[in-house]
């Protein structure tokens, strides 16, 4: 059963690459260590980081609560099999979505140009 869903959609150019350094804060905030590793052995991990960043923000709002409520690191999206990515929650996010029913969140991340989209469903 569906109870509910998130996208979000991101402008590349609104995530400069200094900001998307290992030692820049807004990374430990945002990402786990499992993301940053993931995204240091891709081939383009502004790219990796930016599909992550939408996905967090779609995941949230199928949870249907506010980031300010959680932290970044409570859902962790890693390539899984194939490269379809997988989303993992913890933390203060999954209490949320465990209190709503959710078992399961499900992820896809796309790009076009400079054009990131995410979309989410809580299961």
């Amino acid at each position: 059963m569906i109870l509910g869903i998130g996208v979000d959609i991101l402008d590349l150019r609104r995530l400069p690459p200094d900001n998307l350094r290992e030692d820049d804060p807004f990374v430990a905030k945002v990402f786990t260590a499992r993301e940053i590793a993931q995204a240091k052995a891709s081939e383009d991990p502004q790219d990796f980081y930016a599909r992550r960043f939408a996905a967090k923000e779609a995941v949230y709002k199928a949870v249907k609560t506010s980031p300010d409520h959680v932290r970044g690191t409570d859902a962790e999206i890693l390539d899984g099999k194939d490269g379809i990515p997988v989303c993992m929650l913890h933390g203060t996010l999954a209490q949320c979505a465990a209190a709503k029913g959710g078992a399961k969140m499900h992820v896809s991340l796309s790009r076009d140009g400079n054009t990131v989209v995410a979309f989410a469903v809580l299961e």
